[in-house]
């Protein structure tokens, strides 16, 4: 059996895309149980029992825009903490969570641990699932030195191999693909990458190259990397509404969005399978992002992540 956490209180539309996602997941899927976190409220209906869903009440929850304090991690009856701590106690096999990213991390990184000392986590998104192409970071960390990106390219080439017959072919976004383009953080992570065996690198990355070309691991700081992946989806959704009753355009679109990419980012880099949402996941979104942690914990993709880059 798969055992899912679902923190349910982290999205904008409420606890109920996730109770509603819940019983459509455990419809697909027999060897799947989950267990939701909640904060109980008046007027909230629960789901329909069912044998392989439990509830557990919380009675704090950690808002989107809490700053990331030192008493966060004394808030141990929240959804979020709950949800991590199941993870941490072996009680679960990956948490799913729709809600804040800055807490996320620093409540994953305190409660489960990083794979290796100075090996910052970080969140990867799939830009195209089939060949395996990935970004990373998406916000998990906006300033980061060269050894950090190091670690980037590191976590997104086990990414790759532990989830696909892919090679890793690193690439570091930049401004442009010659030698003297980019900050100075940027040249040096590159004479860095450049001077490592593995995994193999192939230098500067246009922002032309994020969804096609050689390089299938994407590495950038996450301030950057968040704001492309925001933009790529704002035009997506743009292009979509444009061609809103043009036969067969608007479906095509919603097809690759559909189909192309998992739902969700991964947080690497710690002792646990996690999947963060977008906080504005509506009920598909939601079962994508429930689905994308089953695939990952199927995958033991932190126990192969961490036999990558620890032996």
């Amino acid at each position: 059996m798969i055992r899912v956490a679902l923190d349910a209180m982290g999205g904008d539309l409420g606890p109920r895309i996730a109770f509603d996602g819940a019983v459509e997941i455990l419809s697909r899927h027999h060897d799947v149980v989950i267990t939701i976190y909640y904060s109980p409220n008046s007027g909230l209906e629960l789901p329909v029992p069912h044998e392989r869903l439990s509830l557990i009440s919380c009675s704090d929850v950690i808002d989107v825009d809490e700053e990331i304090v030192l008493s966060l991690f004394r808030r141990r009856n929240s959804t979020l903490y709950q949800s991590l701590n199941a993870l941490a106690q072996q009680s679960s096999d990956v948490v799913v969570t729709l809600g804040n990213t800055g807490a996320m991390v620093a409540l994953a990184r305190h409660i489960l641990g990083v794979l290796r000392p100075k090996l910052y986590p970080a969140l990867i998104r799939e830009l195209y699932s089939n060949p395996l192409r990935c970004l990373v970071d998406l916000g998990a960390n906006v300033h980061c030195p060269p050894s950090m990106l190091v670690g980037f390219a590191e976590l997104g080439a086990a990414y790759i191999e532990a989830l696909s017959d892919e090679k890793p072919r690193v690439g570091l976004l930049n401004v442009g693909v010659e030698s003297s383009k980019g900050s100075a953080v940027i040249r040096q992570t590159d004479r860095l990458l450049a001077d490592k065996m593995w995994p193999d690198y192939y230098g500067y990355a246009e922002g032309t190259e994020l969804f096609d070309g050689d390089k299938n691991v994407i590495v950038c700081d996450g301030m950057v990397g968040n704001a492309v992946l925001k933009a790529s989806e704002g035009l997506l959704s743009f292009m979509m509404s444009k061609f809103k009753g043009v036969d067969g355009a608007s479906s095509l679109f919603e097809t690759f969005y559909q189909t192309e990419r998992r739902h969700g980012a991964c947080l690497v880099g710690v002792r646990g399978n996690l999947v963060k949402g977008h906080g504005c996941s509506d009920l598909s979104a939601m079962i994508g992002a429930i689905e994308y942690g089953i695939d990952i914990a199927r995958a033991d993709l932190y126990s192969a992540i961490e036999a990558r880059l620890c032996s």
